[in-house]
């Protein structure tokens, strides 16, 4: 008994160790080009500039010289979580109304969250910690706060109401954050522009029930997703032209040397599985756990993202498959093939399953990066020499 214990074990960690190998491991000339990265953004936000860099300037003041960035960085991040958790408690289908503090936290969370990504990299250079894992820990985190922001613009409008909403929404959140980096791994220049303040009007407006108040005969809720549609597809074509026209590479390519229009594949590997998989599904499942089909659509739109982050940061080329997408997969084949299985308990294997694989993926790189550069993720200084690293095997 103890013997098939013994090899039942070693199978299972034989087996976990061939998935972080297929999957999230680096490879050391990726880890050498990763701690020569530097750094390149342009920030076209006219709020910074007016008035925000000011707020920004003074909070940093406020944070103590042995926070290190990356941690604080991973509060906002929570304190985005927990906003999310929140609002979803009082309308997880979207279509609830939720009482006033509910919006107003959302609201706050958001703004609190936008002022801890802003300063962290001040933070860096006030404690002399800057390295390329801040960048690479701080895009992460943005790949799911952007999930879980749109999760409570959502809640805010109450987009249960209308057909296709949530998705909808979704899906433009997603493509917009994946166009950026896009765009980046083509010109070697992260080009963003922040609209918390329009979120955080959305958030207010909303706790006042404003999307039942109508305008020429339309619900608000309709003229803001008109109107966030139209800046996204004008957001969008500015980066279609940096990609197209400004590749940093030989011959136009992407600094990495690889075709420009090659990340357009992941992307639609993200999307399309699950817009498949929303429009076949002959239940309301989905309609009625919404929440649940976003996060796992928003997890493995970051887990792309991530990847799409780590070949800019390496100048390595972009991978296509990704074990995530397994995830999808199985509703997918469950629908074509008749299988029978329910589609709610399948829906949470897979969410939970997705959102695994993108945590072994961020905690196996962040390792790697942190034993390659010999630092701490959320502490300040050099690890101690007597600290053995760990080696993956």
């Amino acid at each position: 008994m103890a013997h098939a214990r013994t090899i039942f074990t070693s199978k299972v960690r034989q087996i976990c160790n061939n998935y972080v190998k297929a999957d999230s491991l680096v490879s050391s000339p990726e880890l050498k080009r990763l701690g020569e990265h530097k750094y390149s953004a342009v920030d076209n936000s006219w709020l910074d500039d007016l008035c925000m860099k000011k707020w920004w300037e003074f909070a940093v003041t406020l944070c103590p010289l042995w926070i290190a960035p990356n941690l604080i960085t991973l509060i906002g991040l929570i304190i985005n979580l927990l906003t999310v958790l929140i609002l979803a408690s009082f309308s997880y289908t979207a279509t609830e109304p939720a009482p006033f503090w509910a919006y107003l936290q959302a609201a706050l969370g958001l703004f609190l969250y936008q002022t801890l990504d802003a300063i962290d990299g001040k933070q860096a250079r006030r404690t002399g910690s800057s390295s390329p894992l801040g960048e690479l820990f701080d895009h992460g985190c943005d790949s799911m706060t952007q999930v879980f922001v749109t999760l409570n613009i959502c809640y805010a409008l109450r987009l249960g109401l209308v057909q296709n909403g949530c998705i909808y929404v979704s899906i433009i959140s997603v493509v917009m954050f994946y166009a950026a980096h896009w765009s980046t791994y083509c010109s070697g220049t992260m080009k963003f522009c922040k609209c918390c303040d329009v979120a955080l009007i959305r958030h207010l407006l909303a706790a006042q029930k404003y999307p039942e108040f109508q305008l020429f005969g339309y619900q608000l809720r309709h003229l803001v997703i008109l109107t966030s549609t139209i800046g996204a597809v004008f957001q969008i074509c500015g980066y279609l032209n940096t990609i197209l026209s400004q590749g940093a590479g030989k011959n136009g390519s992407t600094i990495a040397g690889t075709s420009v229009i090659f990340p357009l594949f992941p992307l639609l590997t993200v999307v399309v599985p699950f817009c498949m998989a929303y429009k076949n599904s002959q239940t309301d499942v989905f309609d009625q756990h919404i929440t649940m089909f976003c996060l796992c659509f928003g997890a493995v739109g970051a887990k792309a993202t991530n990847r799409l982050v780590i070949a800019h940061m390496s100048k390595s080329e972009l991978r296509l498959w990704d074990w995530i997408y397994a995830g999808p997969l199985a509703i997918l084949i469950n629908q074509k093939y008749e299988l029978g299985l329910d589609e709610f308990k399948l829906l949470l294997i897979v969410t939970v399953y997705c959102y695994f694989s993108l945590f072994v993926y961020c905690t196996v790189v962040c390792r790697q990066f942190c034993d390659h550069l010999n630092i701490n993720c959320f502490t300040l200084g050099p690890r101690r020499s007597s600290e053995p690293k760990k080696k993956l095997s």
